[in-house]
């Protein structure tokens, strides 16, 4: 059983799962700190968007793996039980099945609690979902991966989160959602930068494919940039806390990974740069949290 759990739980990639929890966090504690919250709808709505994420995650691998396109995944996942032959690929189909279906079952329940506008939320969630990587729409091969990453991972969940805690459309969840969403594209970008070869090879034009891995590095650059500047205009039209600044303290990290993306000659590099890449993601999610649970005590 110990060793079921630890295949299943590198095939989940589970720790990449704090991606999608953390906006879920961030978006709770707005609602909370706003005066509305529910513990239920915000537990269902939870489990919702992480299973969600699980089964794209397992889509994902589903149709690299049945492509060949693996790119550097090996050195992402280290010893991937489906590369690995693990678990099978059908295996993989059938936990993407699962987890989608408990991920609409909970949007069915909140639309049942909450209302109609769930419908737009569940229906975009479940559509990045089904196509980011599966055919025919195939949108991480057509050069919208990226976007769809900012979109899912960032504004949705924040926003989403705190709509069906409290009812009420904000400009204050999508702001908050828009430095979270760049952060985890970023993750994608990074990489896309390095599977550029692979990627070029599957014929999947994500953006360091149609403009360049260079140019890929610049806008790794600008989207950081602009995440910080979102933060502080957020504080200054009073949308977001002043206890959100510090969120910014993870510039040096932002830094370090552009440094590391933009040695992508060197495959060696993949794996720090990713590293990075996901560590910021989470620390600026964690610290959001953390403002939004200030701005609650105080």
């Amino acid at each position: 059983m110990i060793n079921w759990l630890k295949v299943w739980f590198k095939a989940a990639r589970a720790p990449f799962l704090v991606v999608s929890f953390i906006p879920c966090l961030v978006g709770g504690a707005m609602a909370y700190a706003s005066g509305t919250f529910d513990w239920t709808i915000f537990i269902i709505a939870t489990i919702g968007i992480v299973m969600a994420h699980s089964a794209a995650d397992f889509i994902d691998d589903y149709f690299d793996f049945k492509t060949g396109n693996l790119g550097n995944k090996e050195k992402q996942f280290h010893d991937s039980p489906l590369i690995d032959r693990k678990v099978t690929a059908g295996q993989v189909l059938f936990a993407f099945l699962l987890c989608l279906a408990i991920a609409l079952a909970c949007g069915i329940y909140l639309l049942l609690t909450v209302g109609m506008p769930v419908i737009t939320m569940t229906l975009i969630g479940t559509f990045i979902v089904l196509f980011y990587t599966s055919p025919p729409l195939k949108l991480n091969y057509r050069g919208l991966g990226e976007t769809m990453l900012f979109i899912a991972f960032g504004p949705l969940i924040v926003f989403g989160v705190y709509y069906v805690l409290t009812g009420n459309m904000e400009w204050a969840p999508l702001i908050a959602g828009i430095p979270l969403g760049i952060f985890t594209m970023n993750v994608g970008l990074v990489s896309n930068t390095f599977d550029y070869l692979d990627d070029v090879e599957s014929n999947k034009k994500a953006i360091p494919v149609r403009f360049g891995q260079a140019n890929a590095v610049k806008l790794l650059r600008i989207v950081s940039f602009v995440s910080y500047i979102v933060i502080i205009l957020g504080v200054v039209a009073k949308l977001l806390p002043v206890w959100t600044l510090i969120s910014i303290l993870p510039l040096p990290l932002s830094l370090q990974v552009v440094k590391a993306t933009s040695k992508f000659e060197d495959t060696s590099n993949y794996t720090p740069a990713m590293s990075k890449a996901i560590a910021l993601s989470s620390i600026t999610g964690i610290l959001m949290f953390g403002a939004f649970i200030v701005e609650i005590l105080i």
